[in-house]
């Protein structure tokens, strides 16, 4: 599932709450683990802990999410040959949900205290490793392909039945009609640059060291072929939400591709 658009605090995700369905405790028993740390909330109620030496992570997802989990780990098994993503184990079921526990990669989230202190090199670590995703996992061989109807289908459908469908884009679409935008989606993207998609390429997605080298992604589970530009488009914007404006254009040059305002248009309105 898409990231929620918001700027990412890590240093203040420290516990879960009472309300979690997965505690500290019950984290660090399913790690084999004397000590559980609480890593990540996501927007669908999914939770992320590690053990007490940061060398394993447990991802636990409420109950109707266990297929997404699978199938973020079946993509990621698949890219591992060709750029640095988490080892699953075995999925079980646990606390009205499913779980499973990954070994840890280098580094640390992208928008992580190093991160936030150091946007700029954050931002190029973030450019560099989509690009060598987008190089190396071969089109040909990937089984997966993101359903650009659907996504099209359901764009139109926010499009035309909601009045509020600029808000938590952060201010990107506030001067356009809805008409403006529908015509957007009727021009299409254009040509299609087919490459093997991260999907949710939001910049708390790449891990990065503390020498500004791109150390690996996560959160795979949509994972597919698609245009060049559905992740280019939203990777450029995340980094908006998380390091302010200003660093879009250090995204593009690292990348080493020039901005192409149609197809940003057309995939944000997507997204």
């Amino acid at each position: 599932m898409p990231s929620t658009p918001e700027r990412i605090d890590l240093d203040r995700c420290t516990l879960p709450l009472a309300s979690d369905a997965v505690s500290l405790l019950q984290a660090a028993a399913w790690l084999g683990s004397a000590t559980a740390n609480f890593v990540w909330r996501n927007e669908g109620g999914g939770l992320t802990f590690s053990d007490d030496h940061g060398d394993r992570y447990l991802t636990w997802v409420p109950d109707g999410t266990k297929n997404h989990l699978l199938g973020a780990i079946r993509r990621s098994n698949w890219v591992r040959p060709y750029v640095a993503a988490p080892c699953f184990g075995g999925v079980r079921d646990g606390a009205g949900g499913a779980w499973a526990v990954s070994t840890a990669l280098p580094g640390a989230s992208a928008v992580g205290s190093w991160g936030r202190e150091h946007p700029l090199q954050a931002t190029e670590a973030i450019a560099a490793g989509l690009r060598r995703l987008h190089d190396a996992a071969p089109v040909a061989q990937c089984p997966f392909r993101m359903d650009m109807t659907a996504r099209l289908i359901s764009a139109r459908e926010r499009l035309t039945k909601s009045c509020d469908w600029r808000v938590g884009l952060h201010g990107y679409f506030d001067s356009w009609t809805t008409r403006q935008a529908l015509d957007v989606l009727d021009a299409g993207a254009g040509d299609l640059d087919p490459v093997v998609c991260h999907g949710d390429p939001c910049s708390p997605n790449y891990l990065v060291d503390e020498q500004g080298q791109f150390t690996g992604i996560v959160d795979l589970g949509d994972l597919g072929v698609a245009d060049r530009w559905f992740d280019l488009a939203i990777a450029s914007w995340s980094l908006s939400w998380n390091f302010g404006p200003g660093f879009e254009e250090v995204f593009f040059d690292r990348y080493g591709i020039a901005r192409d305002e149609r197809k940003i248009r057309f995939y944000r309105l997507l997204w």
